[in-house]
């Protein structure tokens, strides 16, 4: 498992990319979403999974990466799929073929109680392990969902078991400062030595198959380490 200072994720292949948040209609996830299509697989097709919404909100996403020159793909949400066709043959063979996996939403629970266990997260973990190299993006609740613990939206902030590629952070999308962050101030009631990952809109952090770890897009990304047990 790569590390770099704190932080530790899941050795692959392909590119992971946590991204903070931004209206692509606007134009405001522009840079990252270029430097991605720089790097990912376009020979190969792309997945859009929301964790809500509607089905269009599904294919604005991958419209707008078509028309910064991706491939194109097929886009679903989980208001209109369950669990159990994420398992159906179908479903998984895209997932074999597919060069870029994108997950969104605004809701992280959603995403980590029907992939956690799956043979689809089994697919997602095999391509992006392998020389497949899947690209995998978390924007907001996929982000939040890549992380060691997945932190449900406010008022509830439900704390739930992540899908783990990020072996000991969490990571808070819609970042502005800490002191707004529910989640980076009480960071240690989740653990010690947990990594808070604060990622503003228009900003992702990306983890290349050679160790690399970049900053893209137009802020920063803000660190906090948890001291505290929990």
């Amino acid at each position: 498992m790569p590390q770099q200072g704190p932080l530790q994720w899941l050795d692959g292949e392909g590119w992971l990319v946590l991204l903070g948040g931004g209206d692509v209609a606007r134009g405001e996830t522009d840079g990252v979403d270029a430097q991605l299509l720089s790097l990912a697989n376009l020979d190969r097709p792309m997945v859009v999974l929301l964790s809500d919404g509607a089905r269009e909100d599904a294919d604005v996403i991958l419209e707008h990466y078509i028309l910064l020159g991706g491939p194109g793909g097929e886009a679903f949400t989980l208001a209109e799929m369950t669990r159990a066709e994420l398992e159906q043959p179908r479903f998984l063979s895209l997932l074999e073929e597919a060069g870029i996996l994108y997950l969104g939403g605004e809701n992280p629970l959603p995403l980590v109680r029907n992939l956690h266990q799956t043979t689809a997260l089994a697919r997602i973990l095999r391509g992006f392990a392998t020389l497949q190299a899947l690209t995998i993006v978390g924007s907001v609740a996929g982000a939040s969902a890549l992380g060691k613990w997945a932190i449900g939206p406010a008022p509830q902030f439900l704390q739930v078991q992540g899908l783990g590629l990020l072996h000991n952070a969490v990571v808070v999308p819609h970042f502005t400062r800490t002191e707004d962050s529910v989640v980076l101030r009480c960071l240690s009631q989740l653990g010690t030595g947990l990594l808070g990952l604060g990622i503003p809109h228009g900003t992702a952090l990306a983890f290349g198959p050679q160790g690399q770890v970049e900053t893209w897009g137009t802020g920063q990304v803000t660190a906090v380490v948890s001291a505290g047990g929990g």
